[in-house]
């Protein structure tokens, strides 16, 4: 085939749906149909119609009607009918391709002349006389059972408020539980629907119950209590998947069985395989390292586009799952000698060898791209527009990895290092430097700047520079830390970061607690963190250890009274959200 479109489209029910192509080469200058060509219509790649379009004939009737012979034209490739199922189907409308080789309207250089092309797009309407309702997937979630008879209507209707109840409260589901649901089915059951009616009623109250709605938890005013195992179930399902548990955890959980740490951290490893695991990529690691809004820095290099931002999302995103969801040491954040390219993003970082836009694994021969220094999301979302920002790199990597965030800058202090209409450029360094000279401003930038300066080889879009071209001098990433160690370049900042190993990862559990639990992290929280990282050490600091021993922790599995105190050191003394809504997750 050649040219043509493809979506997906939403089919509501069975029944006759009609093609209408909305425009086509047949203009006033209508060399579209010099050609006679097929087009055809596929759903889920099936044929289901064709036409033969263009011409003498029609060549004719354009050449000599203008406007109204197009639309004599139109009107052949309009109200094609074909009978879909319910669903979301694939619809591809195309030109068969024609022999070059063989046709006598092919030029000299082998391309045939005047071929018909689609111009604006496909309208889908219908259906025509439906013929009834497939089992669709949507459908098959909520109708576990179809009566055959009027008399098999009631328990049928029950099964399936169970079963959707069971999934949309998070727990199993009790006679009074049908008690009030099954009234709902009645009134739809009475209106002109019949059992759907019911059905459409039973799930709207189901989706519409504080239990569905909200996750809630009983409260004891003056103590501190145990999480039950569907709370605890609900708990670990919204840390790992951002949505509800699913049938095994709450069968566990229903059994009395899934407090067991065993049984929790067998779970844990299975959530973490699974593809709902995902979620902690997009809702925690990418909130955690500020890389969740790249569109927030636009860069005036020309060279940097849309498919350029996309291009490092996507990279982030993909870097990250391979070493949070594959077991690997979270260390590997910062040392990992990998990541995913196209050819687009491969070229940029000087990668060799990688063709097409599919992403893939590369292995890193240089090593200023090793783990998150080198990434150019991070590079580009600690930068300005119009320059780097050894300020903004610095924060990052005191804030997000060492877990020590920088106070922020007095009210009016002027932070804006951009050169002056008429100022002789000078690099960022010396700009620093010279803000610096006060000594309020030095006692903050003392200790800010220095793990940015080592980033300064680093353009605003992730480029390895030597050479600032603005001041036209070259880049000195030499800088001493608060600690008076000299370090040289992102290198030897890297070797800063891993000299104590167990500062990572207890940034990242103070994160993942945060997360986890939707409220602070406060003091009296820091000897479960310090627990967690010493349990997580014998496993190398993998993130699945690090999971596992906080979901086993009891700052994980108490309940907090509504007001506690902070001095009996129990993780429940803690205050949390008496009802947490279900969608919310906070990273930071």
């Amino acid at each position: 085939t050649r040219g043509g479109m493809k979506f997906k489209h939403f089919f509501p029910a069975d029944g006759e749906y009609r093609f209408s192509i909305l425009d086509i080469d047949a203009g006033l200058y209508p060399r579209g149909m010099e050609t006679s060509a097929v087009m055809v219509i596929l759903v889920d790649g099936v044929e289901v119609n064709r036409v033969e379009i263009g011409g003498p004939e029609d060549l004719a009737i354009t050449t000599r009607d203008g406007v109204n012979g197009g639309d004599v034209i139109l009107a052949k490739i309009a109200g094609l009918a074909a009978d879909v199922k319910v669903g979301t189907h694939e619809v591809i409308v195309t030109f068969i391709e024609r022999s070059w080789g063989a046709s006598n309207d092919a030029t000299g250089n082998g391309r045939v002349t005047g071929m018909p092309r689609i111009g604006l797009g496909v309208e889908v309407n219908g259906p025509y006389n439906p013929t009834g309702l497939s089992m669709s997937k949507s459908r098959a979630k909520i109708f576990t059972c179809q009566p055959k008879e009027s008399a098999e209507e009631i328990a049928c209707a029950q099964d399936i408020a169970r079963n959707l109840a069971a999934k949309a409260f998070r727990r199993p589901i009790t006679s009074e539980d049908l008690e009030w649901l099954m009234p709902f089915y009645e009134v739809g059951r009475a209106e002109e629907g019949g059992f759907d009616a019911g059905v459409i009623e039973l799930t709207t109250a189901i989706l519409s119950s504080p239990d569905f709605l909200f996750r809630s938890m009983r409260i004891i005013e003056d103590s501190p209590r145990p999480l039950n195992n569907l709370e605890l179930a609900t708990r670990l399902a919204f840390f790992l998947w951002s949505q509800g548990p699913d049938a095994q955890l709450v069968a566990l959980a229903a059994e009395g069985t899934l407090a067991d740490p065993e049984v929790m951290a067998a779970q844990v490893k299975r959530m973490l395989a699974d593809s709902r695991a995902e979620a902690l990529i997009e809702n925690f690691a990418m909130a955690w390292l500020n890389l969740d809004e790249l569109e927030q820095v636009k860069p005036i290099d020309r060279s940097f586009s849309d498919t350029t931002r996309n291009n490092y999302a996507t990279e982030i995103r993909m870097f990250l799952a391979s070493v949070l969801l594959e077991d690997r040491p979270v260390h590997e954040l910062l040392t990992a000698d990998w990541t995913f390219v196209n050819d687009s993003l491969a070229n940029q970082y000087g990668i060799k060898g990688v063709y097409g836009n599919q992403f893939r694994r590369v292995t890193l021969n240089d090593e200023y791209r090793w783990g998150l220094l080198g990434k150019g999301a991070v590079l580009l979302r600690t930068s300005y527009g119009d320059r780097t920002s050894p300020v903004l790199r610095g924060a990052w990597v005191l804030d997000r990895i060492m877990g020590t965030p920088p106070a922020p800058p007095p009210p009016n202090v002027e932070v804006d290092l951009s050169i002056r209409e008429g100022e002789k450029p000078t690099t960022i360094r010396a700009r620093l430097e010279s803000h610096r000279e006060n000594p309020t401003c030095m006692a903050c930038h003392g200790i800010i700047d220095p793990p940015g300066l080592a980033l300064e080889n680093f353009s605003v879009t992730g480029v390895w520079r030597e050479v600032d071209a603005q001041a036209d001098a070259p880049i000195d990433s030499t800088t001493v830390l608060t600690s008076g160690q000299k370090i040289n370049g992102p290198l030897e900042l890297r070797e800063f970061l891993m000299s104590r190993t167990d500062q990572l990862p207890m940034t990242i559990t103070k994160r993942l607690m945060m997360y986890a639990l939707n409220r602070e992290v406060d003091y009296f929280d820091m000897p479960f963190v310090r627990e967690i990282i010493q349990a997580a050490a014998k496993d190398n600091y993998t993130f699945t250890s690090i999971v596992t021993n906080l979901v086993n922790n009891e700052v994980f599995r108490m309940q907090g009274p509504e007001t506690g105190s902070e001095a009996n050191g129990q993780a429940a003394n803690v205050q949390a959200a008496n009802v947490q809504a279900a969608n919310v997750q906070a990273a930071n």
